[in-house]
This record gives C-alpha cells, sequence and structure tokens, in this order.
C-alpha cells in the first residue's frame, strides 16, 4: 500500500473517530467524592469525556423523576456544586429536586451556564439546602416555569436571595415555596406575576425573621383556590404602611400591597418603599445606619433598601448616603 493511500485512511479514520466523539456529547452530572475531607463535588458537564470521569456520572432527569444524584443518596455529601461551561449548550426541561437535601451545600458556581429557558418543572429545586447563604438567580429564564412550590423550603440560613429576572406569569403553584427560610428577612418579588398562581397554601410559612415583602403590579391573588397558612408565624411581618403580623389573618386576605388600616395588607410596593429603610421600621434614622455596619461585618438586614446609592454593593458609601437622608439632603 502507497504512502499516499495509507496517509488518506489515515485522514479518514481520525475523521470518523472525530465524529463519533462528537456524536457521543451528552449532559451528565459527575459527583466526586473527596475522602480526606468526606465531601463530594457535584460538576455538570456536556462533552464527551464521562466514561474518563473520575466519580459516579448521573443522567439529567425529567418531568417529575427525581435526579439519581439524589435517589443515590449523594445530596447529604454534596459541599459545592458547579456548572461547567460547556453546560451552557444544555436546555434541560427540568430540574425537578435537583439540589434535594443538599444540607452541606455552601456554594454553586457557575449558575450562568444553567440555560433554564425551557425548564418547566423547579419543584423543589433547593429544598434543604439548609447550609446556602445566598443566591443569586438573577441570570435564570422561568417564562415556560409552571411549578415552583417548595423551591426554596427549608433553606433556612439563606440571607440573600435575587429573584430579580423571574417571569412567573405561567406558574400555577407556589405552596411552601419559602417555607422556614428563617433567616431571610427580605425578599424582592416585584418582577412577579401571580396571575395564574392557584396554590399558595404555607407559602412564607415560618419565615419568623421575614420583616419585607416587596411586590410590584404584577401580584394578584385572583386566582388563588388554597392560601391557608401562607403567613403562619411571619411574626416579623411589616406591611409598607406599618401593618403588622396578625396571627389571625395568615392566609391570602393580607396577602396585598399595604393600604393601611382601612386597606391591611402584609406587601410593600416595590415603587414607593423607602431607600435607606434597612430595617423596615418605615422610617429612616441611625438605627438603620447601625443596620448597614452591622450587614458590612457580615450580619443580615434588607438589601435592597441598604443599596442606598445603588451600585449594587452595601459599603461606606451606602452608610453616607444613609446620613444624608437623615441631615434632610440628598443621595447621589
Amino acid at each position: 500500500m502507497s504512502k499516499k493511500l495509507l496517509f488518506i485512511l489515515a485522514v479518514l479514520v481520525t475523521a470518523m473517530m472525530c465524529a463519533q466523539g462528537a456524536s457521543a456529547q451528552e449532559a451528565y452530572a459527575c459527583a466526586d467524592y473527596d475522602y480526606t475531607s468526606n465531601y463530594a463535588t457535584l460538576t455538570f458537564y456536556y462533552d464527551n469525556d464521562r466514561s474518563s470521569r473520575l466519580g459516579a456520572t448521573f443522567e439529567l432527569n425529567a418531568g417529575e423523576y427525581f435526579p439519581g444524584w439524589v435517589t443515590s443518596g449523594f445530596s447529604s455529601y454534596v459541599k459545592y456544586v458547579v456548572f461547567d461551561p460547556s453546560f451552557a449548550a444544555v436546555h434541560p426541561s427540568s430540574t425537578y429536586g435537583w439540589f434535594l437535601g443538599m444540607t452541606n451545600l455552601v456554594s454553586i458556581t457557575g449558575l450562568s451556564y444553567l440555560n433554564t429557558s425551557e425548564v418547566t418543572n423547579m419543584v423543589w429545586m433547593f429544598s434543604g439546602c439548609n447550609s446556602l447563604t445566598s443566591l443569586d438567580l438573577s441570570s435564570f429564564n422561568t417564562s415556560k416555569v409552571t411549578r415552583m412550590d417548595g423551591m426554596f423550603q427549608d433553606c433556612d440560613s439563606l440571607t440573600s436571595l435575587d429573584l430579580s429576572s423571574f417571569d412567573t406569569s405561567q406558574v400555577t403553584n407556589m405552596e411552601y415555596m419559602f417555607s422556614y427560610c428563617r433567616s431571610l428577612t427580605s425578599v424582592d418579588l416585584s418582577s412577579f406575576n401571580t396571575s395564574q398562581v392557584t396554590n399558595m397554601e404555607h407559602m412564607f410559612n415560618n419565615c419568623f425573621s421575614l420583616r419585607v415583602i416587596y411586590v410590584g403590579s404584577g401580584w394578584t391573588t385572583a386566582s388563588v383556590i388554597d392560601s391557608s397558612g401562607m403567613f403562619s408565624y411571619c411574626t416579623s411581618l411589616v406591611g409598607g404602611q406599618g401593618t403588622t403580623y396578625d396571627a389571625s389573618h395568615v392566609d391570602s386576605e393580607y396577602a396585598h400591597i399595604d393600604g393601611g388600616p382601612n386597606n391591611p395588607g402584609y406587601f410593600t410596593d416595590k415603587n414607593t418603599y423607602l431607600p435607606g429603610d434597612v430595617n423596615g421600621d418605615l422610617e429612616v434614622n441611625i438605627a438603620d445606619v447601625n443596620a448597614v455596619i452591622n450587614m458590612i461585618l457580615g450580619g443580615n438586614g434588607d438589601t435592597t433598601a441598604a443599596d442606598v446609592n445603588g451600585d449594587g454593593e452595601i459599603n461606606i458609601a451606602d452608610i453616607n448616603a444613609i446620613i444624608a437622608i437623615i441631615l434632610g439632603g440628598t443621595q447621589n
């Protein structure tokens, strides 16, 4: 056989191998367990390297079936979740229970590589992640999601939650969505459209640190059928006009923007809240300065009201802006 023919055959074989490799690309999760530190890292990939990965690998789930990394018992060992850049090409249809029961999870890296544009089901997605202190989901596209029930249930260390991109216009079920988020002091739902929601049962149940719930024009309970226990034990809750928690009104009756004594509600209009009112007492004073200092030092607080200068950070500049408000000046 001539060298020229051998070269052509070699090129053809290489091309076939590359084609086979390309066709073998798949989306999967790999749980890599570290025996020294006794924790696992769960990484999401889209490539053709699954067979060579160290650790256990799992296919993505669909519909209302738990993913393999949950049913196999890996969840309680996962400390870190990572989305590899390759995963950006994947369009999962369900994230049902993806991080359910990950009690030791402390960080999720690369969430912007999780494309949720085709996801319809986010039930129990973060439920039981009780070591997570913050979640920035501003990259999420939720325009096709119909169910969010139990999505953040039992995230009892969560103090910061960014849902600013959430389109909930197709969602029908929000029961237990924030239930037992016991460290959350404020939540901004001003992007929410709840016109299709029929179930808000126990939506904020046992959020006893929650003081402020911001909503916008898209919030409505017109379609709600079940709202029992919606605000049960939300003992710190204060509406935008000063309405305080009343144990005899824990369903959707008060699930609207506070209209004062004549129309009491538990929500605050995002368009009329007081910048600098970090502690939610409807005043801007020295107590709010102290609250911001506490946040800078690692404490909790209303991050929306604390970011007075709107730069996306909580720092000394916001303290100066609050002092300017107190002294009758204007914020920069």
